[in-house]
């Protein structure tokens, strides 16, 4: 579930991974028809945020999963909540471990990547949005 300005690496991560996309275009309302299908077919949900975690859009969905006492495997990637220095985007998204490099060693640590089809990318919109 991709919240943000990393629509981008989340598709180019999943042309490399057996994923689907969704393009979550806000955060309140949170879409919660689109996180409980997410979540019904599907093993492991993923958040990516340009946002602090903690209280961001990845504890929003948590909290929607919580509410329908889903259980499932989760991974919030976002920024950590500490003052960030100064840098060019790229530089600050990869000392955060957002850079494509990062997440892709934090699916891993998860959920097995070798397991993983190669094959495009799956992009569903939220209901509030147009296709990205």
């Amino acid at each position: 579930l991709s919240f943000g300005s990393l629509l981008e690496t989340a598709l180019d991560l999943a042309e490399k991974l057996n994923t689907s996309v969704v393009n979550m275009r806000f955060v309140k309302p949170i879409d919660e028809s689109v996180i409980l299908e997410m979540a019904s077919r599907h093993n492991l949900i993923i958040t990516l945020e340009d946002n602090v975690i903690m209280g961001g859009a990845g504890s929003a969905v948590s909290e929607v999963l919580a509410k329908h006492q889903i259980l499932i495997k989760t991974l919030h990637l976002g920024l950590p909540d500490n003052y960030q220095e100064h840098g060019t985007r790229e530089e600050l998204l990869a000392d955060a471990g957002l850079d494509k490099t990062s997440i892709l060693e934090k699916i891993s640590q998860i959920y097995p990547l070798r397991d993983c089809e190669r094959k495009s990318a799956h992009v569903v919109s939220g209901k509030f949005g147009n296709k990205p």
